[in-house]
């Protein structure tokens, strides 16, 4: 099973909050990767993205662990789609680390077109939209404004790697607080 249809084995019947980051995993299942969001076959050591959502989103997951949060991912990715969220890529293939920011801010404006058409399938114009990671949301953010659709960031939301991560869930959350009042 590709990542993209397991993806959408979590697609919720309305998108409320559409988030939306830099690149999908690699496409090997075994492959150790901190973006494995949608993948809950096994454990993941530092599945931060997952995690750290999780954590921002649900106050009861707030201080729980890697190690609590991971055994139950199947759990918390079912809540995550009834309560409306859904997670996508600005681009459709993997990057490898090496890929330097000017690249990937490239690709992604390249890929703007196809990007608006996707979230255009899947979103309707009371969806939510927050960019995850500089380069998305330094390229995307006002195409998909001028597109007619809310991106609720107005900053960067910054990727939770190893150092992000306290940043990620306080600006994640304090945006979807936000917008459930707008």
């Amino acid at each position: 099973m590709t990542y993209d249809e397991l993806r959408q084995g979590y697609k919720p019947k309305d998108i409320h909050v559409l988030l939306i980051a830099e690149s999908p995993p690699p496409a090997s299942a075994d492959t150790s990767s901190s973006r494995h969001f949608y993948r809950s076959d096994r454990e993941r050591r530092d599945d931060r993205l997952f995690t750290n959502t999780i954590k921002a989103l649900y106050p009861e997951a707030a201080n729980l662990t890697e190690g609590k949060i991971q055994p139950d991912k199947e759990k918390w990715l079912r809540r995550f789609q009834s309560d409306g969220f859904y997670m996508i890529e600005a681009l459709e293939d993997s990057q490898e680390h090496e890929v330097t920011k000017k690249d990937r801010q490239a690709r992604i404006h390249d890929a703007l077109p196809r990007l608006i058409a996707r979230v255009h399938e899947i979103a309707n114009k009371d969806t939510k939209i927050i960019l995850i990671k500089s380069n998305p949301f330094i390229v995307a953010a006002e195409p998909l404004r001028q597109a007619g659709y809310t991106v609720l960031n107005t900053e960067l939301v910054d990727y939770p790697g190893r150092f992000n991560q306290r940043a990620y869930r306080e600006k994640l959350a304090k945006l979807v607080a936000n917008g459930r009042n707008s």
